[in-house]
C-alpha cells in the first residue's frame, strides 16, 4: 500500500511538471512576439516594403502589408493574453509549492512579480492613450509593443536630433530589448525554483564535508 506522504509528494510533482512544460511554452511564444516585432521593425526601417504607405515611390505590395498588419494585430493581442496566462500559471506554480511546503518558493514568487511589470510594459498603452492615426504631437508613454500604424507613421522616419533619435530607438529597440530580458529573467528564476522543489538542482557540497568513514 502506497504511504499518503508519498503519493501526495508524487501528485504535486505531477502538477509542477504540468505547469512547467505550460510556462515553457508561454515563455517561449512571448519570446518570438518580441523578436518577430523586433525583427518587422528592423526590416521595415530599412528594407521591407509596406505598401501603399512606403512614401520613396516603391510599388505597393497590398498582400504583403494585410498579411504584416495582420501579423503586427496578433502580435499585440497574444502579447497582451500570453503574459496573463504566464501570471497564472506561475501562480499555479506557487500556490502547489506553498501547500506542499516545498524549497524554490521565493523566487517562483518573485518571477511572479517581475511577470506582473512585464504584463504592464507589453500593454500597448499608446493604442488607448492617443490619437487612431498617430499624428498627434503630444507625448503619451507607449507600450512595448508597437501597433501597425505606430510602424507606418514613426517607425520608418527617424527624426532628427539627438534626443528624438535616442527616445526613438529606446521605443522601437532599447525597451523591446529590455522586456525580452526580463522574460528571460523570469524564466530562469521560475526554472531555478521548481528546480529545486522537484529536487532537480545540483547539491554542491562543501570540500570540507567527507564522507562518513573515510
Amino acid at each position: 500500500m502506497i504511504e499518503p506522504g508519498i503519493a501526495n509528494a508524487a501528485d504535486y510533482a505531477d502538477a509542477l511538471l504540468t505547469a512547467r512544460k505550460a510556462k515553457n511554452i508561454l515563455v517561449l511564444l512571448v519570446l518570438v512576439i518580441l523578436l518577430f516585432q523586433l525583427a518587422l521593425f528592423f526590416g521595415a526601417r530599412y528594407k521591407i516594403e509596406l505598401g501603399a504607405d512606403d512614401g520613396v515611390g516603391h510599388p505597393a505590395s497590398p498582400l504583403i502589408a494585410d498579411l504584416l498588419k495582420y501579423l503586427v494585430g496578433l502580435t499585440d493581442f497574444l502579447g497582451v493574453v500570453l503574459p496573463i496566462l504566464l501570471l497564472a500559471d506561475l501562480w499555479l506554480i506557487a500556490s502547489v509549492m506553498l501547500l506542499g511546503r516545498l524549497l524554490g518558493v521565493s523566487r517562483v514568487i518573485a518571477a511572479f512579480l517581475w511577470c506582473m511589470v512585464l504584463l504592464t510594459l507589453l500593454f500597448p498603452w499608446q493604442a488607448f492613450l492617443m490619437n487612431q492615426t498617430f499624428t498627434s504631437t503630444k507625448f503619451e508613454i507607449p507600450g512595448v509593443l508597437y501597433t501597425w500604424s505606430e510602424l507606418i507613421v514613426r517607425g520608418r522616419v527617424h527624426p532628427s536630433g539627438f534626443s528624438l533619435s535616442l527616445l526613438y530607438w529606446a521605443r522601437f529597440v532599447g525597451w523591446p530589448a529590455v522586456a525580452t530580458l526580463l522574460l528571460l529573467s523570469i524564466q530562469h528564476q521560475s526554472g531555478t525554483g521548481m528546480r529545486a522543489a522537484l529536487g532537480e538542482a545540483a547539491v554542491r557540497s562543501s570540500p570540507d564535508v567527507r564522507p562518513t568513514g573515510a
